[in-house]
């Protein structure tokens, strides 16, 4: 309903709406409607893109990262992975889920932290329980000559280092606000602070 509104649509469906009454004079032939849907796609690449546009496409992007992690994490249950390293994946998504409400605006700040937390739901976590999948159950248990530990154990440890790696994200983001509160704080005792008056 948003995006209905926005600049961008309503310049296309302006374009389009143009189209449709060239149509109708009888200017555009058979080929009419092909050009009215050009026409609302030119309108919507030519539009710039207004903050308000920027902030829908960045909150779209954070409902698809949301389903994306609770895809992956639902689909552990039945394929004999451990509870432990499930309740492991939770502990993560859970982090994770601190995180996302935050991520558009880490983004704006251009904020590494921002870049990590978008790798770990596209990227590293899918990868670590890729890999892991991969090996038959029955062997996830059994150590590995080239490991020197089970399968088990080494996703038990990747897992780990993820969920401290977002720990360090999610102290650097309240790092962050609790100095962007003592500046705001600093600024209203400089712009409202009265000297004591002296008698």
């Amino acid at each position: 309903m948003k995006y209905l509104t926005s600049t961008r649509h309503l310049v296309g469906v302006g374009l389009a709406l143009l189209g449709l009454a060239a149509h109708f004079l009888g200017w555009l032939g058979a080929w009419w409607l092909p050009i009215v849907a050009g026409l609302y796609v030119v309108g919507v690449l030519i539009t710039p893109r207004t903050r308000t546009d920027v902030q829908l496409a960045q909150a779209a992007g954070i409902d698809d990262l949301e389903g994306d992690l609770k895809r992956l994490v639902g689909s552990l249950r039945g394929q004999k992975v451990p509870d432990a390293i499930q309740a492991q994946a939770r502990h993560i998504a859970d982090q994770l889920g601190v995180l996302l409400p935050r991520l558009g605006t880490l983004e704006a700040q251009g904020d590494p932290n921002a870049f990590t937390v978008r790798q770990v739901i596209t990227d590293y976590l899918p990868g670590t329980f890729k890999n892991y999948l991969n090996i038959p159950p029955a062997l996830r248990s059994r150590p590995d000559a080239r490991l020197g530990k089970t399968p088990d154990a080494l996703v038990a440890e990747q897992l780990d280092l993820l969920s401290q790696t977002l720990d360090k994200v999610s102290a650097d983001s309240i790092r962050g606000d609790t100095t962007a509160m003592l500046a705001n704080g600093g600024f209203l005792k400089d712009k409202f602070g009265k000297p004591d008056l002296e008698l």
